[in-house]
C-alpha cells in the first residue's frame, strides 16, 4: 500500500455538479471539521446531510445552519433515514461520537441495498484498534546497539529504544484494547463491503486527535490555560502517541472521495503526522506553550485519574498512509501537535471562546485603582491572576537570581536615594513588555495597575517599530541579562534625564537623528479595555492615610508623585496625556471613573458592562446562578459550621460544668470522709484515758465486790455490792490520792 503513487483528482469530477455528502453526528468534533472542508470540495457548494448527536435538533439550528449543513436527518423513522443516507454519493461515519448499533444497521443495510450510483462510504476510526498489537523494538536514530525483541520480553524497552513502525500492511496484525473490540469489527465489516458494486468502502485509523478545541487534549489545554500545575506524565512518559489534526482526517476524507476513480487507493488507511512525539514531549510542550514554563511531574500510571490515561500510555509508530505521504497532500498541521502548537493553541482558544482580557487602570495615587483592579482579577481572572504593578515587576525581576537582577538591584538602590528618579524608559518598557509577552498574559489576559503613567510610556510599551526594507528585526531578548544591560548602556547619564521626568527628552530616546521612525500598534500586549479613575488629591491623601488605599507613606512622597501624575495627564499646553494614547492610537474607548461620586460596587458594576459590552467572556468562568448556587452553598457551610461551632462549644461547657460537678461531688466525699476519720480518730483518743481511770480505780473494786456476792448470795445483792463499795470507799479515795 505505501508504494501506492497518491494521484490528483480527476477533471472529470471537477464541476461535475453538486455533491450530497452525508456525515453523521454534524455537531460532533470530526463532524464539524467534516463540515469545514467538504462544503467547498471541489470549488463548488455541496449539499451536506447529517444527524446531530442524541437526534436533538433543539438550540442546534443555528450552529448547523452555519456549517453548511442543508438539512438534519432524523433517526427515529428509520426506512426514511437509510433512504437520506443512501442518496448521498459520500457517505461519513466517525466512530467517535457514533452510536455502534447505529453504524452497524447502516453497514448492512449498504451490503444488501441496491446502488444507483457511484458512492463512497468512510468510516473514521482509531489507532486504538492497534493497541495491543505485538510490536519489535528498535534502537532510537542514533543510537548504537541491537534492535530490541517483542514487546513481552523483559529486555525489550531497556535502553534507548522505539517501536517499530507500523503500517497499513500490517492490517492483519492488528490488536485493540478491549474497549475497541467493536471498532475492529465495524471495520472488518466496511472492508468486506469491498465486492459490491458502485460502493467504495474505506477505513480511516485516525491517530489520537487534536485541534479544533480539543478532545483527549483538552484536560491538558486547559489547565495550562488556567495556569493550573495538574498536569502528569504517566510512567514511563517515553511512550510513542500517534496524533493527527482533525483537518487533516477532514481532508483526507476529501482525498479519498475526489480523486480520480481509475486510480486504485487502499482500503484501510492510516491517518497520522510525520511527528513522532512521546506522551512526556506533548504534555511539556503543551504547558511550556500556553502556561509558565515547569518541569512535569512522573506519577504511577495506577495513580493517574484521567479519563484518557489508556490513550495516554499507547505507545505505537505509525506511517501515514499513501495518499498522506504524498506531496500534493493539503497539510494542516504535518509536522505534529508540538510543532505547530502556536496554531494549536490560537484555535483552542478560538473554539473554546477563550479571550484574554487585556486591561490598563490609571489613576492618581490613592484613587483605589488596586482595589477595583482586584475585584476585577477576582471575578474574570481565575486563582493567581496576572495583576501587575510596575513596583512588583521590578521586585519579581530583582528577586530573578540572575546577573542581570543584581545589576538591576544595584540600578534601582541608587536610583532610590534621589527622590522623583526613576529607571531609563527604555529598561522600564523592556520590563513590563518581558512581563506582558510572557505565556500566561498572552492567553489569560493581565491586569496593568498604574502603568503606564505617561503617554510617553504608553507609546514605547505599546508601540513597535516599522522595519524599513532590507531593515532586520533586533533578536527577541530572551535572557533578563540583556534587560539589565540594556538599562545599563543607558548610564549614569540616562538616569539623570529621568530625575526630572520631562516627556520630550523620553521620547527623544527613540527617535532617530535623521527623523523619527514609523511605529504601529504591538498587537501582542495592547490592551482592549482602559480605565481611568478620577479623584481629587485631599480625597486621595485621605483614603491613604485612612488605609482605605495604597499609595505613597509619607505626605512629602505623595505630593511628588501625585503632582507627576497631574502633569503627565492634565497639562495645559494641549499636551496628550496618558488617556489620549489609548483612545487616539489604540483607538479604545477609555471608560471615565469618577472615584469621588461613585462607591465602590458601584464603580464595579460599570466596569463588567464596559468589559462585557463585546460580549461575555466564556473562559472557564462560573455563571451567575452557579455563582449564586455557590454564594448560598457557602453561606449554609458558614451557617452549618457556625452551628457545629456552637454545638461543639455547648457541649464543651457542659462536659466542662459536668467535670467540675463531678470534681466538687468527689472533693465533697473526700472531706467527709477526713472529718469522719477524723471525729473517730478523737474520740478513740478521747476514750483511752478514761478506759485506763476505770481499769485501776473502779474494776478491781467492783470486781472484788461482785465476787463477795457471788460467795455469800445475799437477798439483796445490789444492797450488798452498796455496803460492799460504801465500806471499800477508803480504799478507792487512797488509790486516787496515789494518783
Amino acid at each position: 500500500l505505501d508504494s501506492q503513487i497518491y494521484l490528483p483528482p480527476s477533471p472529470l469530477l471537477r464541476g461535475a455538479g453538486t455533491m450530497r455528502i452525508f456525515i453523521n453526528n454534524v455537531d460532533g468534533f470530526v463532524g464539524k471539521a467534516l463540515c469545514s472542508d467538504l462544503r467547498g470540495a471541489l470549488a463548488q457548494e455541496n449539499r451536506l446531510l447529517g444527524t446531530v448527536t442524541g437526534d436533538d435538533t433543539d438550540g442546534k439550528t443555528e450552529m448547523v445552519q452555519q456549517m453548511g449543513v442543508k438539512r438534519v436527518v432524523s433517526r427515529v423513522d428509520q426506512e426514511q433515514y437509510l433512504k437520506d443516507v443512501l442518496s448521498c454519493s459520500l457517505i461519513v461515519f466517525d466512530l467517535h461520537s457514533a452510536d455502534i448499533q447505529d453504524v452497524e444497521s447502516v453497514i448492512k443495510h449498504l451490503k444488501v441495498a441496491p446502488l444507483d450510483h457511484e458512492t463512497t462510504f468512510v468510516l473514521i476510526s482509531s489507532v486504538n484498534v492497534w493497541a495491543r498489537t505485538r510490536k519489535q523494538y528498535v534502537p532510537l536514530d542514533g543510537e548504537d546497539g541491537e534492535a530490541g525483541g517483542d514487546e513481552d520480553d523483559g529486555e525489550a524497552k531497556e535502553g534507548k529504544t522505539r517501536p517499530q513502525e507500523l503500517t497499513d500492511a500490517d492490517l492483519d496484525r492488528r490488536i485493540p484494547s478491549p474497549a475497541f473490540e467493536s471498532w475492529k469489527y465495524l471495520e472488518t465489516l466496511v472492508l468486506s463491503l469491498s465486492s459490491k458494486e458502485k460502493l467504495r468502502p474505506h477505513v480511516i485509523a485516525a491517530g489520537i486527535l487534536y485541534g479544533n478545541g480539543e478532545t483527549v487534549f483538552n484536560e491538558y489545554f486547559q489547565a495550562a490555560w488556567l495556569t493550573q500545575p495538574t498536569q502528569v506524565v504517566m510512567h514511563p512518559g517515553t511512550n510513542y502517541i500517534p496524533c493527527v489534526h482533525v483537518r487533516d482526517v477532514a481532508r483526507l476524507v476529501k482525498v479519498v472521495h475526489v480523486r480520480d476513480p481509475s486510480t486504485e487507493m487502499g482500503k484501510y488507511l492510516i491517518a497520522v503526522d510525520k511527528a513522532r512525539l512521546t506522551q512526556a514531549e506533548i504534555v511539556q510542550g503543551i504547558v511550556n506553550q500556553i502556561s509558565r514554563k515547569a518541569e512535569i511531574p512522573l506519577i504511577s500510571s495506577d495513580d493517574a485519574r484521567s479519563e484518557f490515561k489508556d490513550v495516554m500510555m499507547l505507545d505505537l509508530i505509525m506511517e501515514p498512509s499513501a495518499p498522506m505521504k504524498a506531496s500534493s497532500f493539503p497539510w494542516w498541521c504535518r509536522d505534529g501537535l508540538v510543532a505547530n502548537l502556536v496554531k494549536v493553541a490560537a484555535e483552542f482558544c478560538k473554539w473554546r471562546n477563550l479571550r484574554p482580557i487585556k486591561m490598563v487602570m490609571m489613576g492618581p495615587p490613592g484613587s483605589g485603582a488596586e482595589r477595583l483592579c482586584s475585584m476585577v482579577a477576582d471575578r474574570y481572572l481565575h486563582a493567581d491572576p496576572p495583576h501587575f504593578t510596575f513596583d512588583q515587576i521590578v521586585q519579581d525581576a530583582m528577586a530573578a537570581g540572575t546577573v542581570a537582577a543584581r545589576k538591576l538591584t544595584r540600578k534601582v538602590n541608587k536610583l532610590s536615594k534621589k527622590p522623583g528618579a526613576k529607571l531609563p524608559l527604555k529598561m522600564r518598557t523592556k520590563l513590563v513588555h518581558k512581563r506582558l509577552m510572557s505565556n500566561v498574559c498572552r492567553f489569560r489576559g493581565y491586569i496593568l495597575e498604574g502603568y503606564p503613567t505617561t503617554y510617553e510610556e504608553a507609546k514605547a510599551l505599546f508601540t513597535e517599530k516599522v522595519l524599513e526594507e532590507g531593515e532586520e528585526e533586533e533578536a527577541p531578548e530572551e535572557e533578563e541579562d540583556e534587560v539589565a544591560d540594556a538599562g545599563a548602556e543607558e548610564g549614569e547619564e540616562g538616569e539623570e534625564e529621568e530625575e526630572a521626568p520631562a516627556p520630550a527628552e523620553e521620547e527623544d530616546e527613540d527617535e532617530e537623528v535623521d527623523g523619527k521612525p514609523t511605529f504601529q500598534l504591538n498587537k501582542a500586549v495592547v490592551p482592549e479595555f482602559v480605565v481611568a479613575l478620577h479623584s481629587k488629591a485631599e480625597v486621595c491623601k485621605t483614603r491613604i492615610f485612612s488605609r482605605l488605599a495604597t499609595g505613597p507613606s509619607n505626605e512629602e512622597e505623595f505630593a511628588l508623585k501625585t503632582a507627576e501624575y497631574y502633569k503627565a495627564n492634565f497639562t495645559q499646553d494641549g499636551t496628550p496625556g496618558t488617556a489620549d494614547f489609548f483612545s487616539e492610537v489604540v483607538g479604545a474607548q477609555v471608560l471615565q471613573i469618577d472615584a469621588d461620586a461613585s462607591n465602590e460596587t458601584d464603580a464595579f458594576q460599570s466596569l463588567r458592562v464596559y468589559l462585557e459590552s463585546r460580549g461575555q467572556f466564556f473562559n472557564y468562568l462560573k455563571s451567575e446562578e452557579d455563582r449564586c448556587r455557590d454564594l448560598c452553598l457557602e453561606v449554609e457551610h458558614r451557617e452549618r459550621e457556625e452551628d457545629e461551632h456552637a454545638q461543639a462549644a455547648k457541649a464543651a461547657q457542659e462536659a466542662k460544668e459536668s467535670e467540675l460537678r463531678k470534681a466538687t461531688a468527689d472533693y465533697e466525699a473526700d472531706r467527709r470522709k477526713n472529718i469522719a476519720d477524723s471525729e473517730a480518730t478523737h474520740l478513740e483518743n478521747e476514750v483511752l484515758p478514761l478506759r485506763q481511770y476505770l481499769m485501776v480505780n473502779v474494776v478491781p473494786t467492783l470486781s472484788e465486790g461482785l465476787a463477795e456476792i457471788c460467795k455469800e448470795q445475799p437477798e439483796d445483792p445490789i444492797e450488798y455490792l452498796a455496803q460492799y463499795l460504801f465500806a471499800h470507799a477508803q480504799d478507792i479515795a487512797g488509790s486516787l490520792t496515789e494518783l
